[in-house]
């Protein structure tokens, strides 16, 4: 983190300038779809399909279209998969979009996804830059480009939500809880950028905020009920490599109850509340960068959204891209900036850890080599397992240390 009176520097300073992050990431990604056998080596796998969602979501105007019921499973879908969103995204098909463009919608998007990513982070110096072009070409972010999963979208609509609170004002704090909630309408957990509430400048702010949240939900319910009732009956149970969310605890192992991984959460979140509270009343947190802190709250806020809610896939970290400025700018030589550091370790070693593993495993021949192979596999996920939950650990710590601060800034107690 910067201390205050150090000038912001801009995009080019420094050794890495972000356009040349933006090229090489984009080079690579483009030489994974040119030798498709980089997929299968990661374990990302769908070589054959790529934009498998992006896929999936056209594949359900095309049935809309045809007059057919997309929230049924859907036989043009490489896999079969309803639609579980809001009729919203049936959209598309009314701008004549249709399964024939997923390739260049996807390169698209992607592309999209990858000029917002910088605009907002722009890296500073060497090391930010270099940091950045790791976590763009990681296996997990690998999967997301790979997919071209909707989640880009989100990502798209809320960066356009991040940049109006940047401008600052009543108002573009007003445009950003709107957008917000359209984002929310789009893919439910977006609910959780509410967070974004807490930073209003005075307590009628937060009051109004929720009206246009609640407003915009309103309006949107219609569409939504469908998309709702279809979620709640084509729940995922994603597993194995690349899993990501709280049921995937046991779930790898062949235990399905609930109990387990419950319980857990209940101990992390009362761990981090109580290092929280800690903090809270033994040390003054600076408001130095508060722009950089709230946009890696609101990351925090959906990525430990998206872990509990249920599992999913990694592509989930795409948010946080937001994250990073926050982590790397730290104050050294104070404990919150050892913790930022180590969460971006623990953020980078779960980024890489399955896939690294996974080009080992694929690697490897012969049959003594593929017993060994197969042997890797339970060890790489309980590790993996064990980083997902310190790092929510970590991000839960800053969320509900966040919270009181604001709280104590909004409703201050009276001497």
């Amino acid at each position: 983190m910067t201390s205050a009176a150090t000038p912001r520097r801009g995009w080019w300073s420094g050794g890495l300038p972000g356009v040349v992050v933006a090229l090489i990431a984009l080079a690579l990604w483009a030489a994974c779809f040119r030798f498709p056998a980089v997929w299968d080596a990661l374990g990302v796998g769908e070589a054959t399909h790529p934009f498998l969602d992006l896929h999936g979501l056209l594949a359900a105007n095309d049935v809309a279209r045809a007059g057919a019921n997309p929230y049924q499973p859907n036989l043009l879908d490489v896999y079969h998969r309803p639609l579980v969103y809001t009729e919203w995204w049936l959209a598309l098909g009314a701008l004549g979009l249709t399964r024939a463009d997923t390739l260049w919608l996807g390169w698209s998007l992607i592309g999209a996804t990858l000029l917002a990513a910088m605009a907002i982070v722009r890296p500073q110096g060497r090391r930010e830059g270099l940091a950045f072009l790791l976590w763009l070409v990681s296996p997990a972010m690998l999967l997301t480009v790979n997919r071209a999963n909707n989640d880009l979208v989100i990502f798209l609509v809320m960066t356009a939500g991040l940049a109006a609170l940047r401008r600052g004002g009543y108002l573009a704090r007003g445009l950003a809880v709107a957008v917000f909630a359209v984002a929310a309408v789009l893919k439910y957990y977006p609910l959780a950028g509410l967070i974004v509430l807490l930073e209003a400048s005075r307590r009628r702010e937060i009051w109004a905020g929720l009206a246009i949240y609640a407003l915009v939900l309103a309006l949107a319910w219609p569409a939504l009920a469908p998309g709702l009732a279809s979620a709640a009956k084509y729940r995922p149970q994603s597993e194995w490599l690349y899993a990501f969310g709280a049921p995937v605890l046991f779930r790898d192992f062949g235990i399905r109850s609930a109990p387990g991984w419950i319980a857990l959460t209940a101990a992390v979140n009362a761990a981090a509340l109580w290092s929280a509270l800690r903090l809270a009343s033994a040390e003054a947190v600076t408001a130095a960068s508060r722009e950089r802190e709230r946009e890696f709250m609101i990351g925090a806020a959906l990525i430990v959204g998206c872990f509990f809610l249920g599992a999913s896939y990694v592509y989930k970290l795409v948010f946080c891209e937001w994250m990073m400025p926050w982590v790397w700018r730290e104050e050294r030589g104070t404990p919150e900036g050892l913790w930022r550091r180590s969460t971006g370790w623990l953020l980078f070693g779960f980024l890489w850890l399955e896939g690294a593993m996974a080009l080992v495993m694929n690697g490897l021949s012969g049959a003594h080599f593929r017993r060994f192979a197969e042997g890797l596999l339970v060890p790489t996920l309980v590790v993996s397992q064990l980083l997902q939950w310190l790092l929510m650990a970590c991000l839960l710590r800053f969320l509900f240390a966040y919270a009181l601060r604001r709280r104590g800034e909004l409703w201050p107690t009276s001497a």
